[in-house]
């Protein structure tokens, strides 16, 4: 669900595996798959496979696995059409950047339906309608049960990605996985579409990583207000990590804002002002990104 260069990436591996996949996709991009295929673009070169998609999801279900890759800001309205996708047994597994995507699946199917994941330096994006390009690394799906713990479920769920060759890895403490997830992606992502820059750019000026550290540092302190402890290490882990990438790397919601689209600036440093101010914390610098972006969501000025 939401065959965007995520969603679209991994269910290309599936199919490469032999599984039955039925992408869900709209406008000139379901078009462009029903047609042509998904052709993906990596650096081993480009291939193209015949795949199933649809715009409605009651053509689909029920199925065994969702993997729910919508934006944040389609999440509601995505999850209202789980039920007709969902059975006993169906597993929904969130992929989403932010923090509450559980919350609201659960509202729509039911509480304890959904696993939880985060996908670690996957860089895919659609380029063209039907079209998928994947620079960098392989990327890493970590997943667990949203509490922790073993289950039967999760241990299906790995077996599967292992066939795929889809790297992943089990993790009991989903709550610290997400928050350094969202760490990178609103920390080190929000200012590189604050400052129209590529990372290469911010870290190679003193002025350009104190304005990286203090975003980093913000989300680092309504994480310990909410009770996940990032460590004393995690702004210089974060900003290394960011280190890794290309020097032309910008986050989606960068490339987002450049292509005029909608913005996932509510779900990340909106996320972060909310839970500052519940707390009583001070937020500024999300409070900065939050004003000069939403400005440019479709529909502003």
């Amino acid at each position: 669900m939401g065959a965007g260069g995520v969603g679209a990436f991994y269910g290309a591996r599936l199919v490469g595996a032999g599984e039955e996949v039925v992408f869900l996709a709209r406008g000139a991009h379901l078009d462009a798959l029903q047609t042509r295929g998904l052709t993906l673009q990596t650096a081993a070169g480009e291939s193209r496979l015949p795949v199933t998609a649809v715009a409605d999801p009651t053509v689909a279900g029920p199925v065994d696995l969702v993997l729910f890759c919508v934006k944040s800001h389609d999440a509601a309205t995505a999850a209202r059409s789980l039920p007709s996708l969902v059975g006993p047994l169906t597993v929904v597994l969130a992929l989403q950047n932010g923090l509450d995507h559980a919350e609201v699946i659960d509202n729509a199917i039911g509480p304890g339906r959904c696993l939880v994941g985060a996908i670690q330096v996957l860089a895919a994006q659609i380029i063209a309608p039907g079209v998928i390009l994947h620079s960098g690394g392989e990327g890493k799906i970590v997943f667990g049960e949203p509490t922790g713990g073993p289950s039967e479920r999760v241990s299906r769920l790995g077996d599967l990605f292992q066939r795929a060759g889809i790297p992943s890895e089990v993790s009991s403490e989903m709550p610290k996985v997400l928050w350094e997830k969202f760490l990178f992606i609103t920390g080190v992502g929000g200012v590189t579409a604050l400052a129209r820059s590529g990372i290469g750019f911010l870290l190679a000026r003193p002025e350009g990583r104190a304005l990286l550290a203090a975003s980093c540092k913000e989300i680092v302190a309504v994480a310990a207000a909410e009770g996940v402890n990032l460590g004393a290490n995690a702004v210089d882990w974060v900003l290394a990590l960011a280190g890794t990438f290309p020097p032309e790397w910008r986050s989606s919601m960068a490339r987002d804002l450049e292509a005029g689209r909608r913005l996932e600036v509510e779900a990340l440093s909106g996320a972060v002002v909310r839970r500052a101010g519940k707390h009583g914390l001070a937020a500024p610098i999300h409070e900065i990104i939050c004003t000069s972006l939403t400005p440019h969501q479709p529909g502003g000025i």
